[in-house]
Formats: structure tokens, sequence, C-alpha cells
């Protein structure tokens, strides 16, 4: 393998690897832009199936808030007592929440760490429903936080706060809620039950008071993203008149619980209305199973006291009942401000069996008098399972997926930081795959024009190798015929003296022309070198026949592991300075000494004859062009030098071993 064949295949190995490697890039990088891309249009599709947590506004009860600390270090507690034992298996808190500087809102006086226990009185057992520390990093938030359970039979839910936060204001540290849903399935089993609490901030005139913790007032309107938009059912009522609106189910079904939507007031900022436009202020639920309500009986009563007492959404529960036919008797409307009537307004009337609306398409007739009703085609739109927003959600699934959204807009930043970090990464693969093919485009390009040259200089190598080897040889040996011929004519008159000069002659011949047929390489050539050290001591025995001659080698086992080219090389060099000591110096005698090392090879010749023509010895001189050549093949160096005593050295140096060996 030459120097050009090994740094190419390095370079392709190089090259080869790094394309690979940026294509595996490449090629990773839109997989995992993929499943980025995939993940981020799953997260848009279902935000766009969650309801929207459209915030309440206007005056409304706002919830449950301890007294305030100094300092961080103080824990709270809350406690709801059920009505009965009842399995419970889901959990939803509620945050207070306040608006910021940033023009948005989040969850105020929310605590860090909390644990939530499901007491059963009569077993007296305390069982652990779920713990949070500030690792769960559930906060900030502005959505309710859904805590799922194993079910559990229980007759209290405490909570017990560890680590409080500081609330917006003042920073202080305080615990509160708007609202604690203690669910078993559909149905709110902590509605209205009686709270207790290691302390209070507030006034039971107040927009806080611990019973407001369980109202099932929340600060969002119902915008479920879903279903059909459907204006609510109004009217003008006389003050002091009674009123019912009734519906019949179509079947007895039993029922536990109603939900008052009230009239969605309008999306003008402020609102003319409270939140509760519409709700009587004063009604009862009757049941029963006839139409005329002969068997009718009270399952609930409302009478709102104060603007806090009620909400958007007014939920009612009462024992299970079995019912075909309900009635809402209005014993007194809600009013307008300086207003002389009455009004009555519902966006719908949801009557529940354990949290299902079983009232959904029912039909709805009313007592009032039809010439009071600006709009008879709206009253359906009591039971159509709709509001101004659309889709009417049981409160659990409404609130799930209010946290789920939360969850999801969590999550999509991060996707979305990910998926811009994909492309980035990408792009800069490609760019550098781009870069990487034009490199080696032009490497290879210029592998082909350097390949070129090297063909052409190889042919210019082969040339001046013929060149060399026809003259160091074939020009040597037939200068040693030349004279042997000579000799001869002076010895004809001694036949004992010719036979050997013909035999030398017939030898140099037949040499001269099997080197002739080899002169291309040499290597091919067989019997004509056995190793430099003979080589050299066959050569001087040849051509100085008639001149005395010393030769010195050392570091022979060096010169046994040359390569068979160099040692050829180095048998024609010494080959040639004999030839020229012969035509030019007419010395007397040659001393040769031929010295390796494992990395140089130096070969010295040395006569003593008339040198080269100059009034100065001792300096180096122009070596002759045959020998300069020979040394240039060897990768090596000539220098010619007069000595001081008369004649000439020439000294060859060459490298046994390359640099990279």
């Amino acid at each position: 393998m030459n120097w050009l064949t090994y740094h190419t295949s390095v370079f392709f190995l190089f090259f080869g690897t790094t394309l690979a490697v940026s294509a595996e890039r490449t090629l990773q990088s839109p997989w995992a832009t993929t499943r980025l891309e995939e993940r981020l249009n799953a997260i848009d599709q279902e935000l766009d199936s969650l309801a929207q947590p459209r915030l309440l506004s206007g005056i409304g009860p706002i919830g449950y808030r301890s007294q305030s600390h100094n300092t961080d270090g103080h824990q709270e507690w809350i406690e709801v007592a059920l009505q009965d034992e009842t399995t419970i298996n889901e959990i939803i808190l509620v945050p207070s929440l306040y608006h910021n500087p940033n023009s948005t809102v989040e969850a105020d006086g929310f605590p860090e760490e909390f644990k939530i226990w499901a007491i059963h009185e009569k077993k007296g057992t305390k069982t652990l429903l779920a713990s949070f520390t500030a690792e769960d990093q559930i906060l900030p938030r502005k959505s309710p936080l859904v805590i799922s359970c194993k079910a559990v039979v229980a007759s209290r839910v405490r909570l017990e706060a560890n680590v409080l936060s500081q609330r917006a204001w003042d920073d202080r540290y305080v615990l509160q809620f708007a609202e604690m849903l203690i669910f078993c399935g559909q149905q709110n089993v902590g509605l209205n039950c009686t709270v207790g609490s290691s302390s209070s901030d507030s006034s039971p005139e107040g927009a806080r008071n611990p019973q407001f913790l369980v109202d099932g007032v929340v600060p969002y309107l119902m915008d479920a993203n879903t279903g059909s938009r459907s204006l609510a059912f109004f009217t003008d009522i006389p003050v002091g008149s009674t009123h019912h609106i009734d519906i019949n189910l179509g079947k007895p079904i039993h029922i536990n619980g109603v939900c008052l939507h009230a009239t969605d007031i309008s999306d003008n900022v402020p609102h003319a209305h409270p939140n509760a436009f519409g709700i009587p202020r004063h009604f009862q639920i009757i049941g029963g199973q006839t139409k005329d309500f002969t068997d009718g009986q009270l399952l609930a009563e409302f009478q709102l006291k104060t603007a806090f007492d009620a909400g958007p959404i007014l939920q009612l529960k009462f024992p299970t009942t079995c019912c075909q036919f309900l009635r809402l008797m209005v014993l007194e409307p809600d009013r307008i401000a300086d207003a002389l009537s009455g009004c009555l307004g519902l966006a719908e009337i949801e009557y529940l069996n354990d949290g299902n609306n079983v009232a959904v398409a029912s039909t709805v007739t009313t007592s009032l008098n039809p010439a009071l009703i600006s709009r008879q085609d709206r009253l359906p739109a009591i039971t159509d399972g709709n509001n101004y927003y659309g889709e009417i959600l049981p409160t659990r699934t409404w609130l799930n997926q209010l946290a789920r959204r939360h969850e999801l807009e969590t999550e999509r930043p991060l996707v979305q930081a990910a998926l811009t970090t994909a492309y980035q990464s990408q792009k800069a693969a490609i760019e550098l795959l781009f870069w990487l093919s034009c490199l080696l485009a032009a490497s290879i390009a210029a592998i082909i024009v350097i390949q070129r040259l090297l063909k052409h200089r190889a042919i210019y190598n082969t040339r001046e190798q013929i060149a060399a080897d026809l003259h160091d040889e074939l020009g040597a040996n037939l200068h040693a015929i030349s004279l042997c011929s000579d000799l001869a004519s002076t010895k004809i008159h001694e036949p004992d003296q010719l036979s050997p000069l013909f035999q030398r002659i017939h030898e140099l011949t037949s040499r001269s022309g099997t080197a002739a047929k080899a002169c291309v390489n040499l290597l091919e050539s067989k019997g004509l070198y056995e190793g430099l050290a003979a080589d050299v001591e066959r050569i001087a025995g040849r051509l100085l026949s008639d001149i005395e001659y010393t030769i010195h080698v050392e570091g022979g086992d060096h010169l046994e592991s040359l390569d068979p080219k160099t040692q050829i090389g180095v048998a024609l060099f010494f080959k040639e300075c004999l030839a020229n000591v012969i035509r030019h110096s007419g010395a007397t005698h040659v001393t040769a000494n031929l010295d390796a090392t494992p990395t140089q090879l130096v070969l010295t010749v040395t006569d003593n004859g008339k040198g080269l023509p100059s009034k100065e010895s001792g300096i180096a001189r122009i070596s002759p062009e045959s020998l300069k050549r020979r040394a240039r093949l060897l990768r090596g160096t000539v220098v010619t030098t007069d000595r001081p005593e008369g004649g000439t050295r020439i000294t060859l140096r060459t490298k046994t071993k390359s640099w990279w060996l």
C-alpha cells in the first residue's frame, strides 16, 4: 500500500464515519421531531375538546381562609363532616384566585405541602388518601387539583397543611380554598356538609366563610367547549304571585339532588346583574308520581338571604326519592334593582341521580300566563342540556377537564421548546451533512487530480528508473567490456592471460543481456543480485580488475533487512561510482565503506585520483547527474567532495525505514 492509498483510505474512513454520524443524527432527528410533533398535535386536539377556565366575576362567595401568619412553620387544618358514612373515591380542591400584575390569575394561599385523610369515626380508623410536597410542583396553578384515590368509606375528610404559602397582597402565610368537593361517583357527597377548621379569618356576613368551602360555588363559569349554545329562559313575574315550572321525567326515577343554572348574564364587562340572576330568592322543589302533585312531597327548599348564598350554579341535595313529576315552586322571584316587578330566568334545571342529570329533554310546562312570557320558544331550553357556552357537564367531569387542561398547558411549552430544539438540531445536522458532502466532493475531485499528477509522475519515475538502470547497469558493463577488450589487445602475445579476460567479457555480456531484458524492474531478474554486501564485492571485483580496492562493511544484519529494491539501488549507485572512477579519475586505489544502522545507510566511495578540477580542496562539489538521479530514486542524498591529499569522496545517505514506520 503506497502513501496515497493509505492516506486516501484514512481520509474516506474519517469522512465516511463523519457522514454516517451526521446521517444518523439527521435520521434520528426527524424521528424525535415526529414524536414531538405528534405529541404537540395530540395536546392541541385534546385541549380543543376540554372545558375552558372561564372566570366568574361579580359578587359571590369566595370560600375559606385561615388566619394569617407573619412567618412560615404554622400548620392549619380543615375538616368536612359527611352526613353519613360514605364511600369516596375522589377529592377536588379548587383554589382561591387572585389577579397578578401580569393580568393573569393564579392560586392564592394554596398550601405547598399537605395531607388528606379519610376518617371513619365508628371504626376509629384514619386512612391517608394523598400527600403532596414541594417536589410535586402543583404550584403555580389556576385550575382545580384533582386527587383520585382508592374507594374508602369515611365519615369525615380532613386536610392538614404542613407548609403554607403566601397570599399575594401582603405576603402573609395563610391557607385558603374556594371549594372542596368530595365525590362518590358523580355525586358531591360533601355538598353543604358541616366544616370545621383550625382557624378562620372571616365573618358570617362576609364573602369568606368555612361553609362556603362546600357550597358548590366555584370561581368558574361552565364553558364545556363542546355542544350547542342555548339562550336561557327568562320572563317577568308579578311580585306577590306564586308560579311554578313542572318537568315530566317520563317515568319514575330516583333523584337526590337538583342544580339550577342561572340566566347567563351577558358577555359585557362589567356585568349589569349578580351571578345568580334569575334564580328565585325563595323556592321549593316538590316531587310526586302524579301530574297534579296530589301525592307531592317537599324535597328541598331554598331562601336567598345574602348575595353570597348563591352563584351561577345553585346545587341542593336531599334524600333519595322516586319521582316522575317535579315542580319548581317560585315563592319569591328574583328582582332587578329598582324594578317594581320580579323576574324568573333559568338556563337549565338539572334533576340528579347520584350526580347524573336525568331531566335532559324532558317535557317542561309552566303556570305562567303565556301573555307574560316574551319568548315561549325558550321554555324547552330549561331541559336542553346546554347553556350560553355549550354543553352542561357533570360537575366532576367539568372540574376534571379543567385540571387536565392545566396539565396539558403546563406540558405544552416544554414540548414546544423540545420541538424547537429538535428543529434546530435537525437543521444543524442537515447543514453539517451538506457541507461535509461538499467537502467530500471537493476532496474526491482533488484526489482525482492528485492521482493523475501522481500517475504522470510515476510515468516519469519509470522512465527515469529505466534510464538510470540502463546507464548504471548496462553502461558500466559496456565500459568494463571495453576495458577488458583493451587489456586483451595488450595481452595478445600472452595466451595464458587471455582466457580469463575472455571469460570476464563473456560474463559481462551475458549479464548485460539479462539486465537489458529486466531493465524496467531489475527485481524480476533472477541471479543478477544476491545481497548488497555480496553485490558490492562482486561489482568491485569485476570493474576494478587492475585497480587496488578496499571494502569495509558494517551492520550486515541491517543490510539483510533492507528491501530488495533499496539493495539493488545502492548496488547500482556503487557500480556508477566505480565507473566514474575508472573513466575520469585515473586512481590506483579505491576505498568503499558501507555502514548500515536501524534507520540509516551510508555508502562512502573514496579514490586517490586526480579529483575534480578546482583550486580548493575539501569543499562540496556538484555531483554527477547519474549519481544524483540514483540518489533521488533511493530518496537519499549524495555529496561529492575533494580530498586534501588528492582524489574524490562520494557519500550516499539514505534512510532504511520510512518515517511513519
